[in-house]
């Protein structure tokens, strides 16, 4: 499943037509359902290509034809139709990927409804998804495991925003960030005070709640999780993002092809690495993640100190992106990478019965 109604239809549609082409087509019969970007509508594809690109990430768009009408009939399996010349047709279903970023997709509504109607999730399901989208509580939870985070302060409505509160806090700069949200949409970072209004106005368009994060000197460090949170879990080597631009935006991902520089494995120091991993393994557990995670770090340039920053669920799958990339790294290629997620999840799905 890929789309869908967030500001991130473009990378999910990228990530799924990786995920499409690197499935070993003799072991996996592959459909896919599209979710329409401005109406929501599920568009059944059945084994067929169900993308357009022009070769670069952000220009990836659903066919607009080839697709039947998709709908769901919860009950006795299966639950899944598309209709075909006004009679609707089932989808046998043995495993469901989502491979949808952001809202309705990653934040734990999507995987609700598939685990209502009994379906296996390569990936995480309803609580880990829900809670990891959360940046605000993922911190919390981080924190109470021991694992250190950077300051922040909550805001559940733009009216509460106080500039002078928050500079106090926090200093200059700070970053102004979506509470829910990814692919770095909505974050700014405020140099002053005349930025910070309209910097959380537009925050504010992404989720119902923001949050202000101090501001460190520090660099950006990522891992890749795969496994169970109560089973094995395997962490992978870790990778440094060095942004190109101001930080590490929407546009250094996606669009501008020199962004930024991507270091893998990260020149760290052992003990650096290992408290990464551990810190990693500590937030994955305690999130409840099945499948896939990505988790990024802040390790301090001066103390070498290691900050939590934050989760993600359903990171970016095309060939280049972190996750993917890590765990090949690691000794895990793509399409051995794939076949893991599927087997976590159809083993998750047994330990639930």
């Amino acid at each position: 499943m890929c789309g869908g109604i967030s500001p991130e239809h473009t990378i999910s549609i990228a990530s799924a037509a990786s995920v499409f082409s690197h499935l070993d087509k003799e072991r996996y019969e592959v459909m896919t359902i599209g979710i329409g970007r401005e109406k929501g509508e599920w568009r059944y594809y059945g084994r067929d290509k169900f993308y357009n690109d022009e070769g670069v990430i952000d220009s990836y768009r659903l066919m607009d034809g080839g697709w039947f009408p998709c709908s769901i009939k919860p009950g006795s399996k299966p639950c899944v139709y598309y209709n075909n010349e006004g009679k609707d047709v089932p989808v046998d279903i043995d495993v469901v990927f989502p491979v949808i970023h952001g809202d309705n997709g990653e934040d734990g509504r999507l995987q609700g409804l598939i685990e209502s109607l009994a379906y296996p999730i390569a990936g995480c399901g309803t609580l880990a998804s829900a809670v990891g989208m959360d940046k605000d509580l993922t911190k919390m939870i981080a924190a109470g495991v021991g694992v250190k985070v950077v300051p922040w302060v909550l805001y559940h409505n733009i009216e509460k925003f106080n500039v002078d509160d928050t500079v106090s806090k926090l200093g200059l700069p700070f970053f102004v960030k979506p509470v829910a949200s990814g692919s770095s949409c909505g974050i700014h970072k405020v140099k002053n005070k005349e930025e910070a209004k309209e910097a959380v106005e537009d925050a504010f368009k992404y989720s119902g709640a923001v949050m202000a994060e101090e501001s460190i000197n520090a660099r950006e460090i990522e891992v890749s999780v795969l496994g169970r949170w109560s089973a094995d879990v395997m962490v992978s080597v870790p990778g440094e993002i060095r942004p190109n631009r101001e930080f590490y935006d929407y546009e250094a991902k996606y669009v501008d092809k020199h962004g930024a520089d991507l270091i893998v494995p990260a020149e760290l120091g052992k003990p650096t690495v290992d408290k990464i991993r551990s810190f990693a393994e500590k937030v994955f557990r305690a999130i409840r993640c099945s499948g896939m995670s990505r988790i990024d770090f802040f390790v301090d340039k001066v103390s070498g100190e290691v900050f939590f920053n934050e989760i993600n669920t359903i990171p970016g799958f095309t060939i280049i992106s972190m996750y993917p990339k890590l765990l090949a790294a690691s000794g895990i290629p793509y399409s051995e990478l794939l076949d893991r997620l599927i087997m976590i999840g159809l083993e998750e799905f047994d330990a639930r019965k």
